[in-house]
């Protein structure tokens, strides 16, 4: 499996594939921020979350672009 070394170590698809499942994850999590029925975050901590999912996700795709 190709891998390439990036400031985070090596990684391959495998690795790749993990961290996207957990953003999933993350994802799912703050969408429960939209129920009535949980305590819900400030609008500036949900704003920083998604925003560092964003930057997480533009990483990923770097990383993406060097195994290809």
């Amino acid at each position: 499996m190709k891998e390439i070394n990036s400031f985070y170590g090596k990684r391959d698809l495998s690795d790749l594939s993990a961290e996207i499942s957990g953003i999933s994850m993350i994802v799912t999590g703050l969408s429960n921020q939209l129920s009535e029925k949980s305590d819900s975050l400030t609008s500036d901590s949900l704003e920083t979350a998604l925003f560092g999912i964003s930057r997480y996700l533009d990483r990923i795709t770097d990383d993406l672009d060097e195994l290809g």
